[in-house]
């Protein structure tokens, strides 16, 4: 059993840092709850938070604010708390909701990775949006359900942040996006080249000008912020075709 275990590439890939933080929930004392907030804490902190010995994979910032695109303004992260424990009160009946949420946050992180190939972080960050439209599908249905090439644009207006350009989808014409991922995840081609031959738009001098994985990213942390309980403030209203970093207020 040893010698297989040390044939595997766990050792090389996951790691524990030292701990620096005791978490006490007054209103909880289930350790699924605590460890969802620390799920969320990562979030809303822009880095990667665990509550095991050896919670990181591959790689992981040690400072604040590098996998998000927002600061928390004129908030703490005891109100970040606080939105995450009614949100975890009112999805009580859903066990997986939870778990779907600390999904997203994951894939965010790990498409963030600097050894990631460019489809790598492509189908890391497309699982992410697709996990948040299955945490609002199972909520809303929407009617009519939107093609799978229109899901990124039925989530964007449904919150009303500007729907970016690849993300635009008719019936007659797909989104740009959905064709990449067509592509990447059933032909194993990613812009017309075997996986990994490739950067995201082709390999030419400004394919990819508006960089639409960082865009990605972007949506991502606008959804998720919605999804937990504050689709109301002007950060998720916000567009993505920017490499600002927002104000996210929490408490107004």
């Amino acid at each position: 059993m040893s010698s297989t275990l040390r044939s595997m590439p766990y050792r090389a890939r996951i790691f524990g840092l030292p701990k620096t933080h005791v978490l006490t929930l007054h209103r909880s004392v289930r350790q699924d709850d605590i460890d969802f907030v620390v799920w969320c804490l990562s979030f809303f902190t822009g880095m990667r938070l665990t509550t095991t010995e050896r919670g990181f994979l591959d790689a992981t910032p040690i400072k604040p604010g590098k996998l998000v695109d927002f600061a928390l303004h004129r908030c703490t992260v005891t109100d970040a708390i606080q939105l995450v424990l009614n949100f975890l009160e009112q999805e009580r009946g859903d066990p997986y909701t939870p778990k779907r949420v600390a999904a997203v946050i994951h894939a965010l992180f790990l498409a963030q990775y600097p050894q990631n190939l460019p489809f790598e972080q492509f189908q890391y960050l497309y699982m992410a949006l697709d996990a948040c439209f299955k945490l609002l599908a199972v909520k809303d249905t929407p009617k009519p359900r939107p093609t799978h090439a229109g899901r990124i644009q039925w989530m964007c207006e449904k919150f009303d942040i500007p729907v970016p350009k690849w993300a635009e989808s008719t019936i007659a014409d797909p989104s740009s996006l959905s064709i990449v991922r067509n592509n990447t995840i059933h032909e194993a081609i990613f812009f017309d080249e075997p996986l990994g031959f490739s950067i995201y738009g082709g390999n030419k001098p400004d394919v990819n000008p508006c960089n639409v994985p960082l865009q990605m990213q972007a949506l991502v942390c606008r959804l998720l912020v919605a999804i937990l309980g504050r689709a109301d403030v002007s950060y998720v209203k916000s567009a993505v075709n920017t490499r600002m970093i927002h104000s996210l207020e929490l408490n107004a």
